[in-house]
């Protein structure tokens, strides 16, 4: 059960932060490409990082 509920803290958490990236990412904005392309490693790692805590706060084994 402890995976579902990481499923579903990371599937809220990953809609909060698509929502927010997205909105400043829009085409339409005045960014250029290099820019855009930092700002999306940023939010990648924010999201990873937001697993990783997870992962470790709540004790669930990576390996076997």
């Amino acid at each position: 059960m402890d995976i579902i509920k990481i499923l579903v803290e990371v599937l809220i958490f990953t809609s909060l932060i698509g929502v927010i990236f997205g909105l400043v990412a829009n085409p339409d904005g005045n960014i250029t490409g290099a820019s855009l392309v930092l700002y999306g490693l940023i939010g990648l790692f924010v999201v990873v990082g937001f697993i990783i805590y997870l992962v470790k706060s709540t004790g669930i084994k990576k390996g076997r």
